[in-house]
């Protein structure tokens, strides 16, 4: 019997001890493969940014940029977070659009900050974005509609422009499943309202775009986030859950910080044009010399 309970020691001994080895093999697989993805999702963004800046100009004016990194500091504030993983660039666009990009990027276009009535519609854009970062909705909407094998081809640069071009338009023009939409409004609430910013201003935003004969057609944001009026109406809702005392996110009026913008597209487009005359009349040039030389 002596004998029996000491076989059965030994095995049970050796059973765990075997156990507890593949245990850690599995988990320095698990946080090498964790790692991998992680590097990849960065050049992902990398590469998606390029394909976007490709066609569109950034905006690299330190006024409006300093702007929008206000409203991104307010609200990292409010939940914690690291806010010089989440990088901003905005895009100068008539559309009026913002999303997230693998590796916390965030874009933004000029027609959603023309469109917005205030900062506070804005911040409440920003927050639903970073929401879908913070959730993790970016990667799995890729991992879904694209695949994760073509994705670490993208990453590895083994795949065109184009597809990077694609992989881009299936994050700026097509939705998030209603599970995934509703958990960024959830937490573009919270946060929000952590920050003492009114989340009214999202709910109100929601509501003009479910009113889709007054929205522009370059509202890409509708086609992307369905049921507005149901959403509005929920972020009213989620909005009394909360205590808050709403304090002003700048200091500058949002209509000032409109017309600055519109005043460097103006001057944007005068260079544009002015280079344009340039390059016309080195052609006249060229053209008139070699008449001549003929």
């Amino acid at each position: 019997m002596d004998k029996i309970l000491t076989q059965f020691a030994v095995m049970l001994i050796s059973f765990f001890a075997v156990w507890f080895l593949l245990s850690r093999i599995d988990y320095l697989q698990e946080g090498d493969v964790q790692k991998f993805a992680k590097e990849s999702e960065k050049k992902l963004g990398e590469l998606i940014l390029k394909s976007i800046k490709a066609t569109n100009d950034e905006v690299e004016d330190k006024r409006i940029k300093a702007a929008l990194d206000s409203i991104k500091s307010r609200l990292c504030e409010g939940m914690d977070l690291d806010c010089d993983k989440i990088k901003l660039h905005i895009i100068r666009s008539s559309d009026i659009n913002a999303f997230a990009l693998p590796d916390n990027n965030m874009v933004i276009y000029t027609g959603l900050l023309d469109y917005a009535g205030n900062a506070e519609e804005v911040a409440g854009v920003m927050a639903h974005e970073i929401g879908h970062m913070q959730k993790n909705h970016v990667m799995k909407k890729l991992v879904k509609e694209i695949g994760m094998e073509m994705l670490f081809t993208i990453a590895g640069g083994d795949a065109g422009n184009d597809i990077a071009r694609e992989t881009a338009k299936v994050l700026s023009s097509s939705a998030f499943d209603r599970k995934q939409e509703r958990e960024a409004d959830k937490f573009a609430v919270e946060c929000l309202a952590k920050t003492n910013i009114d989340p009214q201003p999202l709910s109100n935003l929601f509501f003009r775009l479910s009113r889709k004969d007054e929205v522009p057609e370059e509202m890409a944001w509708i086609s992307t986030h369905p049921d507005s009026k149901e959403r509005a109406a929920e972020i009213i809702k989620l909005r009394k859950e909360y205590t808050f005392t709403p304090r002003d996110i700048l200091h500058t009026p949002w209509k000032d910080v409109q017309r600055y913008l519109s005043k460097k597209q103006e001057d944007s487009d005068d260079k544009s044009d002015k280079d344009a005359e340039v390059i016309d009349e080195e052609e006249i040039e060229v053209s008139a010399d070699t008449t001549a030389a003929e």
